[in-house]
């Protein structure tokens, strides 16, 4: 697998108090397109495991508790897939799904915990680890998460020729080997989860084989920690540590 991507980063712009999200992106695309570049993945991370995913001509939002605005996922495209690794309140919440649901009637995937809760008020389909789930032409696997709650899971998620894993809050597992290698990483790297920390994340790197590290739910330090740990190692990958809330353009 050819794990080599460039990248760019762009601040979110606003003005007038209103996001430009959207346009910046959207513009960005055509540009490569008509250019004869090849696909681009976008990522915008918002704090905890927060994370707004497109390519392919799919959008995907994972964990977003209540940290992304029905505006600000206008403004970045829309919303086709929602997935949650687990129900604690800093990657899922109900109210902020319901909205989603009125405005993009997306499909929701959620581990068992978060089923639990949307299933009285969603469609969402539930995923387990081992399991496989495609549609929009999007592949999706999990693995279990080493963290507490209902059944927490981490995710591959396989968008045309890109591969992306997701650590949830999670700590370090073999079995995380399984996805190896992927494309892009984000991976947990402390508070608040008690299961991770900028060392086990990168054990973590070391079992997914990344070609593209971002590290999320942590505070300042600790991911400026994971960046420090993996530029110290002997591990061949490549570290973005973007701003809550900044654009990131992944040429694939």
């Amino acid at each position: 697998m050819d794990r080599s991507i460039g990248h760019k980063v762009e601040r979110i712009n606003k003005s007038d108090g209103e996001s430009n999200l959207g346009h910046g992106i959207n513009k960005g695309i055509e540009d490569r397109h008509e250019c004869g570049a090849g696909e681009v993945l976008i990522f915008v991370w918002k704090g905890s495991s927060a994370v707004y995913l497109r390519a392919e001509g799919v959008s995907v939002l994972i964990d977003p508790s209540s940290l992304f605005t029905i505006d600000e996922i206008n403004d970045l495209g829309g919303l086709d897939i929602v997935l949650f690794t687990h129900e604690h309140s800093d990657h899922f919440d109900i109210a902020s799904l319901n909205s989603m649901i009125d405005e993009f009637n997306p499909r929701v995937v959620g581990n068992p915990g978060a089923y639990r809760i949307a299933r009285r008020s969603s469609d969402i389909i539930r995923i387990k680890d081992g399991e496989m789930l495609e549609f929009e032409g999007i592949r999706i696997h999990a693995l279990r998460s080493v963290h507490p709650g209902h059944h927490p899971v981490v995710l591959l998620l396989e968008m045309g020729r890109v591969s992306i894993f997701h650590g949830d809050s999670t700590g370090f597992s073999k079995s995380f080997s399984a996805f190896s290698p992927v494309n892009l990483a984000f991976i947990p790297v402390g508070s608040p989860s008690p299961n991770s920390s900028p060392s086990e994340a990168v054990r973590i790197a070391r079992a997914v084989v990344p070609g593209v590290a971002v590290p999320i739910h942590g505070d300042d330090n600790e991911r400026s920690e994971f960046i420090r740990k993996i530029e110290l190692s002997n591990l061949n990958i490549k570290t973005l540590l973007p701003e809550i809330g900044e654009i990131v353009t992944l040429d694939l």
